[in-house]
């Protein structure tokens, strides 16, 4: 292997790495704030689980993707119990209780060694997770309305795009992508408006503003490395570029964040 590609390499595991200890270390929820964005980041995660998975079974960065699988897995568990500590609505009780037990059947899916043969099964499954998730992201911005709400929400759903336009890849790298219920065209159609919403809120300061400004350009760059097609397939190119943008993203994040609670001080 060339140097060059060796530091490509390690640069994209140490970004991911950074990115998934921040998870780790954000399990930890004393305001309503922080509870919208660990509700976003279990969302996100299942999509993180499902693109660790693939990436192992491509054989790209197989090693560190099955580290990554084991720590996404790990981090949803704590989060999930530090989200029924907050939690005193019964309603996101209840909504906590059912993403549990999905998660319950979903963890041991990813337990198995990938192969074609049980993948169909585990995407059902995970998009069974994804869709209690998000039922359990909005129970939380509703059971205590916030102005933290939006801009939060709006970053999670960028996030999870993101992580959904390289699970898509790597399906298609993998030839399983006749399972998938999205296309490159409504990912990236998508991301391109939260961008358009989150560049319109009232609570943007001049720094958010140029961060966001910078946050479009790296993700148009994004959308532009990921339209390579068969014959071309780079799924780690892809994840590099996607991972960048969820830095970004998580620099936004505690801005607001900080924003939230300065306000509320």
């Amino acid at each position: 292997m060339k140097t060059k590609t060796i530091i490509k390499a390690s640069i994209s595991t140490l970004l991911m790495t950074v990115c998934l200890a921040g998870l780790a270390r954000a399990a930890e929820i004393n305001t309503q704030a922080e509870a919208i964005a660990m509700a976003a980041q279990q969302r996100t995660l299942t999509q993180v689980m499902l693109k660790s998975y693939l990436f192992s079974a491509l054989g790209v960065r197989a090693r560190n993707a099955d580290e990554q699988l084991t720590q996404a897995t790990q981090t949803f568990s704590a989060q999930q119990q530090q989200l029924t500590d907050f939690v005193s609505d019964r309603a996101v009780q209840q909504q906590l209780a059912r993403l549990g037990q999905s998660w319950q059947s979903t963890q041991k899916l990813y337990q198995r060694k990938a192969d074609k043969m049980h993948f169909k099964e585990l995407y059902s499954g995970n998009e069974a997770l994804l869709s209690q998730a998000d039922a359990t992201l909005e129970k939380v911005v509703l059971a205590n309305p916030d102005d933290s709400a939006r801009p939060l929400s709006l970053l999670g759903q960028q996030e999870l795009l993101c992580q959904q336009l390289v699970v898509l890849y790597a399906m298609t790298a993998w030839g399983v992508a006749a399972e998938a219920d999205t296309s490159y065209d409504a990912i990236s159609g998508e991301l391109r408006s939260n961008m358009v919403a989150l560049q319109e809120l009232s609570q943007n300061t001049p720094q958010i503003n140029q961060q966001l400004e910078q946050l479009s350009n790296a993700l148009e760059r994004t959308i532009q490395v990921s339209k390579a097609r068969p014959g071309a397939m780079l799924p780690a190119l892809v994840d590099r570029s996607v991972v960048k943008v969820v830095m970004q993203l998580k620099q936004l994040q505690a801005d607001y964040l900080s924003q939230t609670n300065a306000a509320n001080s």
